[in-house]
């Protein structure tokens, strides 16, 4: 982690600012939003994710989307001041879009989201096993409803960060950790930078055979990317009375990227090139002292180049949730094991993240 955050100060010179702002106290303005940090949050939520690894053909082929068969899980949410934990359980085939006959898809994902005062952040490790061809080309590839892959894995591994300029006016806590209430409509630009690495492999190649005249890049069943550079972006709740509210965040990453390809044959190229990648953010809810109602997603959108330019691939995730959450007194275990978090965190220097 110290290496890739040295990789992001060096070639980032937003995140480079941010780091420079470290324990500079911002005051909150509490005519815009109010903050509960020390109430315990507590509720039950609904999860879905989805991953998806699409390779695409510039000359209008079908864009072939790979997806993971992920149910949609129930859960509960306990946080407190700056530590929030969830647990779930998937709902098998009472989410109508999971299927047995998609395949088995066995996942190890670790998004940790750093939703400070003047602070946005993304941990991403993502390792996925499994996929599914979402539509249905005609003529089908494969006898049953669904086309699988059960040999394809893909991996994402990295780091976004982003300064926000405003955080004594708008609050990003108050839509996705729950414990503040944005009061009144307010924004603010984010500047930052992010570091990625991915890759994808599978035992034959990426395109099946019945479509590989339509994709240059067909012979390919393993590639790897690395991405890194400055972030820029927007924030901004809209709210109407005070208590219904709707946010939406917008940040686009100019990346430095390279991929490296090889082929079922043993062939390798590699490429440098320039990609501008997505990440988005939404919530829409209602607010009060006293509890939370919010649905929210959370989508993140690499573009990838291939070595052939008439060929590009995308690896992107998306999350939804939809929580209710109360605010209730805490106790005395748990700020006291949370406290001294706090404690040893600002010890090492990484207290700016948690304001």
């Amino acid at each position: 982690m110290n290496k890739i955050i040295a990789v992001l100060l060096f070639f980032c010179p937003g995140l480079y600012a941010a780091a420079q702002e470290a324990g500079r106290h911002i005051a909150q303005d509490t005519g815009y939003y109010q903050r509960y940090s020390h109430k315990l949050t507590l509720g039950p939520l609904l999860v879905k994710k989805n991953s998806v690894y699409a390779i695409r053909s510039k000359d209008g082929a079908l864009p072939l989307r790979y997806s993971t068969n992920s149910p949609t899980r129930l859960g509960l949410s306990i946080g407190y001041d700056w530590l929030t934990v969830s647990g779930s359980v998937g709902l098998g085939t009472l989410d109508p879009d999971y299927k047995k006959e998609k395949g088995k898809t066995k996942a190890a994902n670790f998004q940790m989201a750093i939703n400070g005062k003047y602070v946005l952040g993304d941990l991403h490790f993502q390792v996925n096993k499994g996929f599914y061809l979402r539509g249905r080309p005609d003529p089908p590839l494969a006898p049953g409803a669904y086309y699988t892959r059960p040999d394809i894995q893909t991996q994402i591994f990295g780091v976004t960060i982003r300064k926000i300029l405003k955080g004594d006016r708008f609050s990003i806590k108050a839509p996705f950790v729950y414990d503040s209430w944005q009061l009144r409509s307010a924004g603010s630009f984010l500047i930052g930078g992010e570091f990625i690495y991915g890759n994808a492999k599978g035992d034959s190649a990426f395109v099946p055979a019945l479509l590989q005249p339509l994709f240059p890049n067909a012979p390919v069943n393993y590639m790897r990317y690395m991405m890194f550079g400055p972030t820029a972006g927007y924030a901004h709740t809209f709210v109407i009375k005070k208590h219904l509210f709707a946010t939406g965040v917008v940040s686009v990453n100019g990346d430095a990227a390279q991929t490296v390809e090889k082929t079922v044959a043993g062939a390798q190229q590699t490429r440098w090139y320039f990609s501008p990648n997505l990440s988005l953010r939404g919530a829409f809810g209602y607010n009060t002292e006293k509890w939370e109602l919010v649905a929210s997603v959370i989508s993140n959108r690499f573009f990838i180049g291939s070595n052939e330019k008439d060929a590009n691939y995308q690896n992107y995730s998306d999350q939804f949730r939809l929580a209710y959450l109360r605010r209730i007194p805490a106790g005395k275990t748990i700020p006291t094991v949370v406290n001294w978090g706090r404690r040893a965190i600002n010890t090492l220097g990484f207290g700016w993240l948690l304001d």
